[in-house]
C-alpha cells in the first residue's frame, strides 16, 4: 500500500517480497556504520524484521516504509515513523543504499514522512537520532527543524537525539 508520493519517490508499506532488498541494504558496512545495526545473518533475518514492521502497522498505524524511485520502481531504502512506546513519542528514521547518497533522496523521503506525520496524523512531537559524524543525517534533521537535545549511548555508539515539537 502506497502511503506517500513525491515527485521522485513512492513510499509504501513493506511487503514480504522486500526481504532481499533489505538484506542487501544491511549487508553494506557503510550503510549500517552509524546505526548500531549489523548485517542480517541470512534472508530469514530480513524477513523477521519485515514481519515486525508489518506488526507495527497494525498496532500503531505507522512504521518504517519502503522508499522506491517512481520512475524505475527500484527500492532505494526505507524511511518512516516509528512509535517508541517507552518514550511515548515518534522517531523519524531513514536508510538508503549508498549509491543513492548525496542525491537528495534522504531529505525528500524524510520530509515527506515528517510532513505526513505532522499534517495527516497530527503528530506534535518527533525525535530523530544521528551519530554526530554522520553529517548527512544530522543535516537532514536540522533542515526539517529538529533541534539537538542530548547525547545517548546505544550499542557503543553515541547518538545525538534531535527533537521537533509543535509549539
Amino acid at each position: 500500500m502506497v502511503i506517500i508520493e513525491t515527485p521522485r519517490l513512492r513510499i509504501r508499506h513493506f511487503e514480504d517480497t522486500d526481504a532481499q532488498a533489505m538484506f542487501d541494504l544491511n549487508s553494506d558496512p557503510e550503510v549500517v556504520r552509524y546505526t548500531g545495526d549489523t548485517a542480517f545473518e541470512d534472508l530469514a533475518g530480513a524477513q523477521k524484521i519485515i514481519r515486525y514492521v508489518q506488526d507495527q502497522y497494525l498496532e500503531f498505524g505507522i512504521a518504517r516504509w519502503v522508499v522506491e524511485r517512481s520512475d524505475t520502481n527500484e527500492i532505494i531504502g526505507w524511511s518512516g515513523l516509528k512509535y517508541l512506546a517507552e518514550e511515548k513519542t515518534v522517531d523519524l528514521g531513514y536508510r538508503f543504499f549508498r549509491k543513492y547518497w548525496g542525491m537528495g533522496y534522504g531529505f525528500e523521503a524524510a520530509k515527506a514522512c515528517f510532513d505526513y506525520g505532522k499534517d495527516a496524523l497530527a503528530i506534535r512531537h518527533m525525535i530523530g537520532r544521528a551519530v554526530q559524524e554522520n553529517a548527512g543525517s544530522v543535516r537532514i534533521l536540522e533542515k526539517l527543524g529538529f533541534e539537538y537535545q542530548r547525547d545517548e549511548v546505544d550499542d557503543a555508539l553515541c547518538f545525538g537525539v534531535y527533537e521537533w515539537r509543535l509549539a
